[in-house]
């Protein structure tokens, strides 16, 4: 059995046929939409905590551990359960589209997390409030299922182009959210709906960025129902009961060759690169002296990079050096950049501060852009057919766990040993992850022909 649904490729052009493509384009917007919410409400979840009376319990067991600030530390939460219900689940959304098919997981992903947005909307409390986080952390989980439909739909040899798209979605995602947010709490369209000054006009800080985000939600939704495609044929669906339990599928992943190296490569490559995510804009702020609004333009310089390199380049890239050597090359060039970042004002090179950073950020951005498609394409082009789905969960979950120990990880150096080691140590574990590559690289540099080498 080949690795791509027959239908989905036109033998005639040797190119996707309308109706696979109509199905990329609907996953994708999924995709963009997950991050597009995430990047509506992330940038203010500091203010939404505010609106809510921290619950009294919390105070006293946060004041037991000389915490003064209950509030940062429920933002701080609202962030962890966020990440640990969507690593707990990926899995469970993947191996459910192996047996039932991409759609379904799909949709019921996108309806769940449109709940989730209503729930945050009008969350009575701060618990609530997290609870929304929970659920929508669940629901987020489907970042896994849209990368098996990619596997499905894409050949091996284009499969490069159908993950770079997936982190297309990304960075728009990271460009756009923000600045919709800023514009959907802005005083003119808030006054569309409540008058200033009001209770009604604080809450809407909460309530119209939510609402706007769930009716994303569900407009994918409806777009999914009519639009998408299975990409999973009934006949090479997993049958439930020649499947192993979760726990023995994921060691007997970790035992494949090449599969199992990647999934620690790709936890230790996102827990470093995670410590640049936590500590950016606090260096950035406190070491650089930068004021919030070149902040947020060197944001958005990381983002349309991403969105650049991994919606045009990647495809060409890869069929010129292969995944496994444009994997090495992004993540050194990745290491490289995230030491310069960190000591720019000592290397400077006589460059303009402020072009300094946004020269490095796109550096960054770009080398970042080449690591995470290649890592993908090469879990899933050695990730039999049949298990696919799981197999990407199994991969978002490596990444999910590296999101929940980088930060920490930054903040606690950043905090003892100061703000340019958080980038060191980051880079070192990338540089960890490439050993790793470079130890594996014959299973790594190989490519399956069939369902029976996997």
């Amino acid at each position: 059995m080949t690795a791509t649904a027959p239908s989905s490729v036109d033998p005639a052009t040797g190119k996707l046929t309308p109706q696979a493509r109509r199905g990329v384009f609907v996953v994708w917007f999924v995709i963009f939409l997950d991050l597009l919410g995430f990047g509506i409400i992330l940038p203010s979840l500091a203010y939404y905590v505010g609106i809510f009376h921290v619950p009294g319990w919390a105070t006293e067991f946060a004041a037991g551990f000389g915490v003064t600030d209950p509030q940062a530390v429920f933002v701080g939460l609202i962030q962890t359960v966020f990440s640990l219900c969507q690593f707990v689940f990926a899995p469970l959304w993947g191996r459910l589209s192996d047996r039932v098919g991409r759609k379904p997981v799909l949709m019921a992903s996108m309806a769940g997390f449109a709940l989730a947005w209503l729930m945050f909307a009008f969350a009575p409390s701060l618990i609530f409030l997290l609870l929304a986080r929970a659920l929508a952390g669940v629901f987020a989980a489907n970042l896994s299922t849209a990368q098996a439909y990619m596997a499905d739909v894409f050949p091996p040899e284009r499969r490069a182009k159908g993950m770079g798209l997936i982190g297309m979605a990304f960075g728009m995602g990271f460009v756009l959210g923000p600045a919709i947010g800023a514009v959907l709490v802005s005083g003119p369209v808030l006054g569309l709906f409540f008058e200033p000054g009001t209770p009604g006009y604080a809450r809407g800080h909460l309530l119209v960025p939510a609402l706007f985000a769930a009716a994303l939600s569900l407009a994918a939704l409806g777009l999914a129902a009519l639009k998408l495609s299975e990409s999973l044929p009934v006949e090479a669906r997993a049958n439930p009961r020649q499947r192993k339990g979760q726990v023995a599928e994921l060691l007997e992943a970790l035992r494949k060759p090449a599969i199992g190296p990647m999934l620690v490569v790709y936890f230790v490559a996102t827990a470093g690169f995670a410590n640049l995510e936590a500590m950016f804009s606090q260096f950035n702020k406190d070491h650089l002296g930068l004021p919030q609004s070149t902040n947020m333009w060197v944001f958005t310089c990381i983002g349309v990079t991403i969105a650049l390199v991994q919606g045009g380049l990647i495809g060409r890239l890869t069929k010129a050096l292969g995944s496994p050597r444009l994997l090495l090359l992004g993540q050194l060039g990745l290491a490289l950049a995230m030491i310069w970042f960190g000591f720019q004002m000592e290397w400077s090179l006589g460059i303009n501060a402020t072009l300094l950073v946004i020269l490095v950020s796109v550096l960054i951005g770009a080398f970042s852009a080449v690591s995470n498609p290649s890592l993908l394409t090469i879990i899933s082009t050695h990730a039999s057919r049949s298990t696919q789905g799981g197999t990407m969960g199994f991969t978002a979950s490596s990444a999910t766990l590296g999101r929940i120990v980088g930060p920490l990880m930054g903040g606690v150096i950043y905090a003892k040993w100061g703000p340019q080691w958080p980038f060191v140590a980051g880079a070192a574990l990338i540089f960890l992850g490439t050993l790793v590559v470079l130890a594996r690289w014959r299973q790594v540099a190989s490519v399956p022909n069939s369902d029976s080498e996997h």
